[in-house]
């Protein structure tokens, strides 16, 4: 699967024939690492420390995966846009492929009615034009949400607040957006506010929608929880999504928004057919993905007509 973390990261991304069926065969159009380290707490300000490195080595690795790979270097080229700060110590990476994107924009968001970031981590929002029609253009925001916190009625709140307060940045406005990351809430998730309201987190964004399933599971335990069957074993919540408001010239592809588990079909390609490691390695293959992510990725894929 990869000899260190970011052999494991660059197979998965570039569609790696050990991930065949798991995610996408061909190398992604657009990288998006969320809650990625970085110094300084300033919203809005230069990033510093790990993060730039570390978006070099994603960018490098991915370039040599190119020929290694034996895809098309006209096809695939990748370069990163420079994020900006979203919180303390935090921002949003993206990676992207020169050969179908042109970056024209990066920005923190602010609530513009009250003229305030977000509290936490604000969305870092890159905006790119098409290379084959620059006069579409597409918008990214990188969310994460605060966790959970309180007791079981108010437990949610802090995520879907944050998720009620999108409606009021920029990139709501406007259509071929996609807000993806960690929302620390699923769309079902609910709360009874002080007027006896039931209130859910994307119940003000109208015009967008996702294709990933309720309860599609993507936060990784630290250890297997063995009382429980299935992708419950190692899998505690659906955190994770896409919501996109798109033209008609976008189309998302049936049922190719997923959450990728690269944990229950991690397979050991020494045996023909590969065989499943887990659960007969259940431990191993966990330790090994958290020293990754406390997340699965989720894949989009989409065509411009």
């Amino acid at each position: 699967m990869g000899n260190t973390v970011l052999d494991f990261v660059t197979n998965v991304v570039m569609g790696a024939e050990q991930w065949e069926g798991v995610v996408s065969a061909f190398p992604v159009d657009l990288f998006v690492v969320i809650e990625l380290k970085t110094g300084g707490s300033a919203k809005g300000g230069a990033v510093s420390g790990n993060c730039l490195p570390t978006l070099v080595a994603l960018r490098d690795a991915m370039n040599a995966a190119v020929t290694a790979m034996n895809h098309d270097p006209q096809e695939y080229t990748y370069a990163y846009v420079t994020p900006l700060i979203t919180g303390q110590h935090e921002t949003v990476g993206f990676i992207y492929n020169t050969r179908v994107l042109t970056p024209t924009g990066i920005a923190v968001e602010r609530d513009s009615v009250s003229n305030t970031y977000l509290p936490g981590r604000t969305p870092l929002v890159a905006t790119f034009s098409l290379v084959s029609n620059p006069l579409t253009t597409m918008r990214f925001s990188g969310i994460h949400d605060p966790p959970p916190s309180g007791g079981a009625a108010v437990r949610m709140r802090p995520p879907i607040d944050f998720c009620r307060r999108l409606t009021n940045t920029p990139s709501a406005a406007v259509q071929n957006t996609f807000f993806l990351g960690d929302f620390n809430c699923q769309p079902t998730d609910n709360y009874v506010n002080g007027n006896g309201v039931t209130v859910r987190p994307f119940s003000n964004l109208n015009n967008f929608g996702t294709e990933l399933p309720n309860n599609s599971l993507s936060s990784v335990r630290r250890r297997l929880n063995n009382n429980q069957a299935g992708q419950a074993a190692y899998l505690n919540a659906a955190y994770d999504n896409n919501i996109f408001w798109v033209s008609q010239n976008v189309v998302i592809g049936d049922g190719n928004e997923e959450v990728a588990d690269l944990i229950g079909e991690a397979k050991d390609s020494t045996f023909d057919p590969p065989t499943d490691l887990y659960p007969a390695k259940g431990r191993a293959v966990l330790n090994a993905f958290n020293a990754v992510s406390d997340h699965l990725p989720v894949i989009t894929e989409f065509n411009v007509l």
